[in-house]
């Protein structure tokens, strides 16, 4: 089937870098549900099915054989509207078609074993809870250290929440009047408070694209408003692309923002979705802002700074493929030397707001814990770990900064 072949051309780019999980699963989402189902099921498994073809074959087969193992593992474990012989035969027809046609008896011979037997999961605990809840070892064994075995439990193992969260442009509605949008365009909708958890269809894409309503999840809001912008604040952005938490900032106070990202192209995106939401009190710059030279001038400085992800990877599977243990050492190095230079920006009295959507304390209490160390002009003022929750709640850290008059 054709469908199949999208699916594997799809798992295909991604796994070997070739394109990053939300442009490939954009492709996806065209293709139909089917795709963006088995696209997504066999990312959000990849772990488990790591380990089942661990304990299935004795040495580890050819990257394409190992996708299509994956995606027939999910259409077997999933698909209750495809038969087990049906799920099989697809992914022997899909070898076929790309040319494989060689490995369908290893594949069948696989499949017939998974069937039968299963596998059996790990003796130690954190080792079981990696394969059941699908996220790597080194993953699972820091959350436990930092959160405790039953906390970490359950956010690891909390069904995935699928809607999307949208909002409304205040430049151009209210939240009441897109409530009457979505009901018009016969969108089912359930009020978050601050907009409206959906299910992404064609229904939504006239409103998007007129400016009426944007995606933007709940703990991204509520992170902005904890940084309590006030009319007449001028505020820095030094993170700011694609520029969601900029303009929803100024949307909630009449207020000056300077954009500012590292690179020409992702400034290009703030722009164009400024320009789609109608903000026109933004001002942009390209510039590396962990070494850019700031004067004390600004009222508010918003640090959301490059993160490992880790808080979000339920929308995002991809996450747990990217991402290495040593990947955290330098990214909260980075993520110091960001928040460092913030202070030179801040007037006195002003507030940095320190934002991440992780769930690991190396990129957000201890990086914050350090700049208070060493900058004693700095009060904390709020800090909060959001862990995922399972009704749209996703991992965020947000911290208010205070610099003392």
């Amino acid at each position: 089937m054709k469908e199949d072949l999208y699916i594997y051309d799809i798992l295909s780019d991604i796994y070997k870098g070739e394109s990053y999980g939300e442009r490939a699963l954009g492709r996806s989402r065209a293709k139909g549900a089917f795709v963006t189902r088995t696209v997504y099921g066999v990312l959000e498994r990849d772990t488990h099915y790591e380990y089942v073809i661990g304990k299935l074959v004795q040495k580890r087969p050819k990257p394409y054989a190992v996708i299509l193992l994956k995606m027939g593992f999910y259409m077997l474990d999933y698909m209750d509207s495809v038969p087990d012989y049906a799920a099989v035969n697809r992914i022997l027809d899909c070898a076929q078609e790309l040319g494989k046609g060689a490995i369908k008896g290893f594949l069948n011979a696989v499949f017939q074993r998974y069937l039968k037997d299963g596998v059996k999961l790990p003796k130690s605990p954190a080792e079981k809870l990696s394969v059941t809840a699908s996220v790597p070892l080194w993953i699972v064994n820091k959350y436990i250290s930092q959160y405790g075995w039953e906390r970490a439990e359950e956010f690891l193992c909390r069904e995935p929440f699928t809607k999307q969260h949208i909002r409304h442009n205040a430049r151009r509605t209210t939240h009441a009047e897109l409530g009457k949008m979505l009901e018009i365009a016969g969108v089912g909708y359930e009020d978050s408070g601050l907009g409206y958890f959906v299910d992404w269809g064609e229904k939504l894409y006239s409103l998007f694209k007129q400016g009426y309503m944007t995606m933007q999840s709940l703990t991204s809001m509520k992170c902005c408003r904890m940084a309590e912008v006030a009319d007449g604040d001028n505020v820095l952005d030094m993170c700011s692309a694609p520029g969601g938490k900029a303009i929803y900032l100024g949307e909630l106070a009449d207020i000056k923002v300077t954009c500012y990202d590292i690179h020409e192209h992702r400034v290009e995106l703030i722009k164009a979705y400024a320009e789609r939401m109608g903000a026109d009190n933004l001002e942009y710059k390209v510039c590396d802002c962990a070494v850019e030279p700031f004067k004390p001038v600004y009222d508010v400085v918003l640090c959301d700074v490059p993160c490992s992800g880790l808080g979000v990877a339920a929308s995002k599977p991809d996450i747990y493929l990217r991402r290495k243990r040593e990947d955290i050492t330098a990214l909260s190095q980075k993520q110091s030397a960001i928040l460092n230079n913030a202070a030179g920006a801040v007037k006195n009295g002003g507030k940095i707001a320190y934002s991440t959507c992780t769930t690991l304390k190396e990129e957000n209490f201890d990086v914050v814990s350090e700049f208070l160390r060493t900058h004693i002009n700095f009060d904390l003022e709020f800090s909060n770990q959001f862990l995922p929750d399972g009704k749209g709640e996703e991992g965020f850290y947000a911290a208010v900064l205070r610099r003392k008059q």
